[in-house]
């Protein structure tokens, strides 16, 4: 069933749904998937319900979520993981390398701030919000 597009199609304007971000030609696309399934119908009256009762706090929580998915990737993974050893190597070697320790160490944190700011920017949620 995950490999059937059409599943997957519902499943997206469901959610879309679930979000209030649903357009109308997409609300007549997810009316024609419905009209012969009368489950269908069914959630589509419990998810419109759901996105009555969330209103714009179920697109926070999916935001947040997304964050802490990027945080997980492995691409950051490897950035932080990067960036951790060159501070350690950093602090190590300035005891034996008094000139190339502290470069090292902070060219390591460098690295920490990029990858921090780069996930945390494009991710946030909460940046475009005008007061």
């Amino acid at each position: 069933m995950a490999d059937d597009p059409e599943a997957r199609r519902v499943t997206e304007l469901l959610d879309r749904l679930t979000r209030g971000e649903l357009g109308e030609a997409e609300a007549e696309e997810l009316e024609l998937y419905a009209q012969s399934d009368p489950e269908l119908r069914a959630v589509i009256a419990a998810r419109t319900s759901q996105a009555a009762l969330g209103g714009g706090w179920l697109a926070r929580v999916e935001a947040d979520h997304r964050i802490a998915r990027a945080e997980r990737s492995p691409r950051v993974m490897f950035e932080r993981g990067l960036g951790g050893v060159l501070v350690a190597l950093g602090l190590v070697a300035s005891v034996v390398a008094p000139v190339l320790g502290p470069g090292l160490a902070a060219f390591g944190l460098a690295v920490l701030a990029y990858s921090w700011i780069r996930v945390n920017h494009r991710q946030d949620p909460y940046k475009d919000i005008q007061r």
